[in-house]
Order: C-alpha cells, then structure tokens, then sequence
C-alpha cells in the first residue's frame, strides 16, 4: 500500500520574509511614491557603517530622492541619472531602471550595479532600490580591455613587422634582379669576347 505524502505549502509569516529581506546581499532600500525610506536592509547598514554613518543609523522617511537631488546639483552626474530612472519607475514610464556607477573608497575602486523597480503588490505604490557590489565583474572586464590592447598593439607590431620584411624581401629580389642583369652584362662583356677568340 502507498502512503501519499501531502505537500505542505510554505507559509511567508513577516519573520521570514524578514530573514529573507536580510540575507540578501544586495543594499536595498524600499521607497514610497514620493522617494521616502520604508526600510532598508541589514546589507544596506551594514554598508552604510563600514563608510561613516553610526552603526545603527535610521534611514527611515529620509528622502532617497531629495538626497540625489542634492548629489546631482553637486555635480554628481551618477546622482542625477538615478534620480530620473527612478522617478521614470514611479511615473510608470519603464517597468524597471537599470544603472551601473563607480563609487570608489580608499580601500580602491568599487562599482554597483542599482536597479529599481515597482514592488509588485496591490497596496501603495512602493519602489525596491537595489544595490549589487560588481567590483570584481568590473575588475576584470578592465583587465580583460587591457589584455586586448596589449594584443591589439602587439598584432600591430607584427603588422608593421610584416610589412617590413615585404620590403626586405622586395629589396633582396630587387638587388638579385640588378646583380644577375649585371652578372649578364658582365658575362657578354668580358668573357664571351674571348670564348669567341678561342674557338
């Protein structure tokens, strides 16, 4: 006789989703329909501590997009172009907004990748921020860039190279060419004149 198991369903209670919410290692923040911070992950404060801020610094209800706005009119083109993704989120222009930026430290070069996109829910409108640390990715896509210019400069001093030898070997067929046609010369010159006087 065959027992069937039935399949339990799994059940999301806000402990886990929690627990899930921070084991990701993406920094995210999620937003209201006006740039406020509902929450954050423990990624994102534990990134937000190991540059500067308290260890237990509360980003709630700070305007995520007040603060870009700020960084933009500084200058900060990264800023600006994140601002206006993420507005085009919220105003439903894209379904999602994707954006690589540099964001580097003195421990050396870092790159994020951010995407933003509508939580996917019928209550108020709220937009997840993400944040993946990509430096690796970006390290060695740059070293790949490197070794291609290398080989690129390299097969061009082969080319050159190349070209060279042509040369050479053209020149060496040339002076072959003129030394037999000399030679000939020669030849009929000075000694078919006594080939004839001996026979």
């Amino acid at each position: 006789m065959m027992v069937k198991h039935a399949a339990r369903q799994f059940v999301f209670s806000d402990e886990l989703l929690r627990n899930i919410f921070n084991s990701v290692s993406a920094h995210i923040a999620i937003l209201d329909e006006s740039g406020l911070i509902l929450a954050t992950n423990q990624a994102w404060n534990d990134f937000s501590a190991s540059n500067g801020l308290p260890e237990n610094f509360n980003f709630y209800q700070m305007n995520y997009l007040s603060i870009c706005d700020a960084a933009g009119a500084d200058g900060i083109k990264d800023a600006a172009a994140v601002v206006s993704g993420i507005r085009q989120v919220i105003n439903g222009e894209v379904d999602e907004f994707l954006y690589d930026y540099p964001c580097h430290s003195p421990q050396g070069p870092r790159w994020f990748y951010m995407r933003a996109v509508l939580m996917a829910d019928d209550g108020p409108l709220r937009v997840i921020v993400s944040h993946e640390d990509i430096t690796q990715l970006k390290l060695a896509q740059e070293s790949l860039k490197e070794n291609q210019q290398t080989l690129e400069e390299k097969n061009q001093s082969l080319n050159e190279l190349n070209t060279a030898l042509k040369v050479l070997i053209k020149q060496r067929e040339n002076d072959k060419a003129e030394m037999e046609k000399k030679f000939l010369t020669n030849v009929k010159m000075l000694i078919l004149p006594y080939i004839d006087r001996l026979k």
